[in-house]
């Protein structure tokens, strides 16, 4: 089983009201696209909250980088990490 790797923590992002005031992106929104997520992809068991206190008291962390790792050409079980980063004023 491969996981992503998650790199380049954004330092003064801890909660979500925090990163609707970094990328710029409502409140509102975020919750809305939170919920809809966690409702079409998530387990059950596993679901986020619809409580919008509850949500915005989830600690959260903003990256610069992703590492993917992505099955390598007519190769079983070999990845090679793929790099994803931000480099604007956007991020993960």
């Amino acid at each position: 089983m491969c996981r992503r790797i998650l790199k380049g923590r954004w330092g003064d992002v801890s909660n979500i009201v925090d990163f609707s005031r970094i990328s710029g992106v409502s409140l509102e929104i975020i919750y809305r696209e939170l919920i809809r997520y966690s409702r079409h992809n998530l387990p059950i068991d596993h679901c986020l909250p619809e409580d919008h206190a509850t949500l915005r008291s989830l600690p959260i962390e903003l990256l610069t980088q992703l590492e993917v790792p992505l099955l390598t050409f007519q190769e079983a079980d070999v990845y090679e990490i793929h790099r994803a980063r931000s480099t604007g004023t956007l991020h993960f």
